[in-house]
């Protein structure tokens, strides 16, 4: 997983000096849609620790795929976010 959390999300703030991410983020847009929804809601943190290999492979070929496909990186942060908003919702909602 050193792979994952060292590299590959550094090249991508590297690929896209335009776009507003940090490295973090494109950890948390690959891991929303891997799980999708707020990925902490799935998983405890922090998720290297608790995915299954299978998972992680998926992460890697995720974050592997933005590098090449800009247009797939912003809509699964789309996506992300609105995996996000649902979840304050349901947050907010009386019981």
């Amino acid at each position: 997983m050193k792979e994952v959390y060292e590299n590959l999300p550094n090249r991508l703030v590297a690929q896209y000096p335009e776009l507003p991410f940090e490295n973090h983020c494109y950890l948390r847009i690959a891991l929303d849609w891997l799980f999708k929804a707020k990925w902490d809601t799935k998983i405890n943190r922090p998720a290297y620790k608790h995915l299954t290999n299978q998972q992680k492979l998926q992460l890697r070929q995720l974050l592997r795929s933005y590098l090449s496909n800009k247009k797939l990186l912003l809509a699964h942060h789309k996506a992300s976010l609105t995996y996000r908003k649902s979840w304050k919702k349901q947050l907010t909602l009386p019981l």
